[in-house]
C-alpha cells in the first residue's frame, strides 16, 4: 500500500529528486573508490616493505641477544654475567655444578655412591630394632650414637632415633628428636639432606598422632621450601614429597608447583641426561614449550664436560622488550613444532614477515605483523578519511531528509486517516440515538403507543439516549478543550467512596438492561481527594463503557478501590477481548482504537482512553493497563489521597 501511495503526486516529484541524490552518489563513490583502489596497491607494496625490514632488525636484534649467552658459556663460571632468569650448568660425568640467579626445583641425578656411615652403636641398635624387635633398647643405643661428634654418625643416629620413639610409643620424644636431626641442616643421610628428612619424619608423626593444625602449617612451609628450591633433590624424590606435603595441606588444587621452575628444571634435567647418553662434542641453542612454558637452552658440550645456559619465560619476555623495539610492529615467535612462545601470531588475512629458524639460525620462527595498519599507512588513511567523511555526510543528509520527509507525509496520512475513521464513528455515533428517538417520537405523536405503559418505556428511552448524546457532546467538548490546552479542573475535597459509588451506580442503571451488571469494592474507610469530581467521574465512566464495549461474551465489570500508601487505586477489570501487548500503549492516543474493535465492529470514537489519560495526569496520578488477548483487561488509575486522610 505504501510503495502505491510513493509514486502518485506529489511523491512523484520527490522520487526523481532522490534518484538523482543517488547517481550523484553513486557516481562520487565510484570515482573514491578508483582513487582507493590505486592507493590501496601502493600503501601494500609499502607495508610488505615495512614489515621484512622489521623482520631482519628483529633477527639481528634477537642474534645479539643470544650472543651474550654464547659468551657466558666460555666465559669462567664465577666471571660470568648471567642475565635475570637464567641458570649456568656445568655438567661431568660425576658432578654438576649451578650457576645464576634461578634454583630449580629437582636437579639431573649424580652418580655417586652415598657416603658410608660406619658406627657399631648404630649397626647394634638396628640389630636389636629389626630382629629383636625392642625399640626401647634399640631407642638407648641410638641416643647414645647421637651424642657423636661426626655430624654423618649422628644425623643416621637421630634418623634411628625418631624412628624407635615412634615406634615404642613416645611420639613427643621422637618429634624433639627430629628437631634436633634438622638443625644439622643438609648433612645427607641416605642420599638426602637431614633438615629434609627431619622434617618428613616429623610431619609423619603429627599425621599419627592427629595434631591436624601443626600438621598443616608445618606441610605448608615444607612445600614452600619445596617449591623455591631449597634442597638439591632428584625429580622422584622431589615430586614424592611435594605431593605428600599437597596431600598432608588437604589436597588443595590451588598448591602446584610453579610453572616456570618445574619447566626449567624439567629442560635441565633432559639436557644432561640426553648428554650423558651421549658424550660426544657439540654445541646449538634450542627452544623447549612445557606446559606452556618458553624455555631456551644454550650449550656447548665436549666428551668429558657440558655446558648449558637455561633460560626461562622471564628472560625470554626482556629478551622479547629489548630486541623489538618498534611498537608499530607485533613479534611473535614459534617453537620448531609450530606453538606459539611469545607474542599473538598474526591472523590468516594479516600481512606478515616470517623469519625461519633455518633461515636465522635463531631457535625460533619470527613472524611479524603491523601492529595498526592505519598507522603504517597514516597518507592513504587520511585521504580515505576524508573522502568517507564527505560521502558519509551526503549519506546522512539523504537519509535523514528522506526519513524526515517521509515520516512527515505518514503522519498526516496516518492523521487524516485517524481523523476520517473518527468522524465516521462519532457520526454513527450520533445517527444511532437520533434515528432511535425520531423513530420512537413519532410514534408517540402519532398514538401508535396505546398503553401507558409503553409510553413509560418510552419516555425512559428517549431520557437515556438524550443523556447518551448529552455525554458524547460534552465529551467532545472537553476533548476539543484538551487538545487546545484550555481545560480547566476544580480541585476540590471530596469522598471517594461516594465519586466512585454514584458513578457506578449510575452507569449500571445505564447497561443494566442489556444484562450487565458492574461488582463494587470499596474501602472500608473513607479516603480524601483533591479531585474535579465531574471529570474524575467522566474518566471512570469511560473505563466503565470500554469494559462493557469489549465484553459481549462476560457482562460483569468489576470495579475495585483500594488505597495503595498514599494514592489510591481504581481499578476496572473485565473478562472480555483484551488488548494485546503491541497496542497497549498506542490505545491511549488520540482517535486510536484496537485492531479488536474493528474486526468486531465495535463503534466507538477512538478519544476516551485519551481523556482519561489526561484527566489522571491533571490530577497527578497515573493510569496503568494489564491485559492479553482473550483474558480481559484491568486498567488502575492511581490518585494521589489528601494527606491526612
Amino acid at each position: 500500500m505504501l510503495g502505491r501511495l510513493w509514486f502518485q503526486p506529489p511523491r512523484r516529484v520527490l522520487t526523481g529528486f532522490l534518484l538523482v541524490v543517488v547517481a550523484c552518489v553513486g557516481a562520487l563513490a565510484w570515482l573514491g573508490y578508483r582513487l582507493l583502489d590505486q592507493d590501496r596497491s601502493l600503501e601494500a607494496q609499502r607495508t610488505r616493505d615495512q614489515l621484512e625490514i622489521a623482520a631482519d632488525l628483529t633477527a639481528a636484534a634477537l642474534d645479539r641477544q643470544l650472543a651474550v649467552l654464547e659468551k657466558a658459556l666460555g666465559d669462567p663460571p664465577d666471571a660470568a654475567r648471567l642475565p635475570d632468569g637464567t641458570i649456568l650448568i656445568i655438567a661431568r660425568a660425576r658432578d654438576l655444578e649451578f650457576h645464576g640467579s634461578r634454583r630449580l626445583l629437582f636437579y639431573p641425578e649424580v652418580v655417586e655412591a652415598p657416603p658410608f656411615v660406619s658406627d657399631d652403636r648404630l649397626r647394634r641398635a638396628e640389630l636389636i630394632e629389626f630382629q629383636k624387635d625392642d625399640p626401647t633398647a634399640a631407642a638407648a643405643l641410638f641416643g647414645d650414637a647421637a651424642r657423636s661428634r661426626d655430624p654423618s654418625v649422628r644425623a643416621a643416629a637421630l634418623v634411628g632415633l625418631g624412628r624407635t620413639l615412634r615406634k615404642a610409643g613416645r611420639t613427643a620424644e621422637a618429634l624433639d628428636a627430629y628437631t634436633e636431626l634438622a638443625a644439622l641442616g643438609s648433612t645427607p643421610v641416605s642420599g638426602l639432606p637431614a633438615e629434609l628428612l627431619a622434617r618428613e619424619a616429623r610431619l609423619s608423626a603429627l599425621e599419627a598422632s592427629g595434631r591436624r593444625d601443626e600438621l598443616r602449617r608445618e606441610a605448608a612451609a615444607l612445600l614452600r621450601d619445596l617449591d623455591t628450591g631449597r634442597w638439591r633433590l632428584t625429580r622422584s624424590a622431589y615430586q614424592f614429597r611435594a605431593n605428600e606435603a599437597r596431600r598432608w595441606i588437604g589436597g588443595d588444587p590451588q598448591l602446584q608447583a610453579p610453572p616456570e621452575a618445574l619447566a626449567l628444571s624439567a629442560v635441565v634435567e633432559a639436557l644432561v641426561e640426553e648428554w650423558r647418553g651421549r658424550p660426544a662434542p657439540s654445541s646449538g641453542q634450542r627452544a623447549y614449550t612445557i606446559d606452556s612454558q618458553a624455555v631456551l637452552a644454550v650449550w656447548s658440550a665436549g666428551t668429558a664436560r657440558f655446558t648449558a645456559v637455561v633460560a626461562g619465560p622471564q628472560y625470554l619476555t626482556s629478551l622479547w622488550r629489548e630486541g623489538f623495539q618498534d611498537r608499530r610492529m607485533r613479534l611473535a615467535l614459534t617453537d620448531p613444532e609450530g606453538r606459539t612462545v611469545l607474542g599473538r601470531l598474526p591472523e590468516p588475512a594479516e600481512r606478515a614477515a616470517v623469519r625461519t629458524a633455518a633461515v636465522t639460525r635463531l631457535p625460533w620462527t619470527i613472524h611479524v605483523s603491523s601492529a595498526d595498519p592505519l598507522a603504517l599507512s597514516s597518507g592513504v588513511a587520511a585521504r580515505r578519511r576524508l573522502l568517507l567523511a564527505g560521502l558519509f555526510v551526503l549519506a546522512v543528509l539523504l537519509v535523514v531528509s528522506s526519513y524526515s520527509i517521509v515520516r512527515a507525509m505518514t503522519r498526516e496520512l496516518a492523521v487524516a486517516r485517524l481523523q476520517s475513521e473518527f468522524v465516521a464513528s462519532v457520526s454513527h455515533e450520533f445517527r444511532s440515538p437520533l434515528t432511535s428517538m425520531r423513530q420512537l417520537s413519532s410514534m408517540l405523536v402519532q398514538g401508535r403507543l396505546p398503553s401507558e405503559d409503553q409510553r413509560q418505556r418510552s419516555y425512559e428511552f428517549l431520557a437515556d439516549e438524550t443523556g447518551r448524546l448529552e455525554r458524547l457532546i460534552e465529551g467532545l467538548l472537553d476533548f476539543g478543550l484538551m487538545e487546545a490546552g484550555e481545560a480547566r479542573y476544580r480541585l476540590e475535597r471530596c469522598n471517594a467512596r461516594e465519586l466512585v459509588g454514584d458513578t457506578v451506580a449510575a452507569f449500571e442503571r445505564t447497561v443494566s438492561a442489556r444484562g450487565y451488571r458492574v461488582e463494587l469494592s470499596l474501602p472500608d474507610s473513607s479516603c480524601r481527594l483533591l479531585a474535579d469530581r465531574d471529570a474524575l467521574g467522566r474518566a471512570i465512566w469511560n473505563l466503565l463503557d470500554n469494559a462493557v464495549k469489549y465484553s459481549p461474551e462476560h457482562r460483569t465489570v468489576w470495579v475495585d478501590v483500594t488505597p495503595r500508601g498514599d494514592r489510591l487505586a481504581i481499578e476496572v477489570r473485565d473478562r472480555g477481548l483484551g488488548v494485546p501487548s503491541a497496542e497497549q500503549d498506542a490505545i491511549f492516543r488520540k482517535f486510536v482504537r484496537g485492531a479488536n474493535s474493528r474486526e468486531t465492529g465495535i463503534k466507538g470514537t477512538g478519544i476516551g482512553l485519551a481523556m482519561v489519560k489526561h484527566i489522571v495526569a491533571a490530577h497527578g496520578g497515573e493510569i496503568r493497563l494489564e491485559s492479553a488477548p482473550g483474558e480481559g483487561s484491568r486498567f488502575t488509575i492511581l490518585i494521589p489521597m489528601e494527606q491526612g486522610a
